[in-house]
């Protein structure tokens, strides 16, 4: 998840295993297609998705509800 999606870091995962990183990069692939903030983000701005902070941050938002819900490994 730290290198794969970018939205967290490396460290902030690093508890996580295999199986549980793949399930909030699952979560963070469905808030992606399904968030309008983050979709109207991506429309009005041509940029790569890792290159617009502003969808970072509310993707980060979303996402940070589920890691805390993750076990520690």
């Amino acid at each position: 998840m730290g290198k794969t999606v970018g939205v967290f870091r490396e460290n902030e995962v690093k508890r996580l295993s295999r199986g549980d990183r793949e399930k909030l990069k699952r979560q963070a692939i469905k808030q992606l297609q399904t968030s309008r903030e983050i979709r109207a983000l991506m429309k009005s701005n041509p940029k790569p998705f890792a290159t617009i902070p502003e969808a970072n941050k509310i993707l980060r938002k979303k996402l940070t509800p589920v890691l805390k819900r993750m076990p520690k490994s």
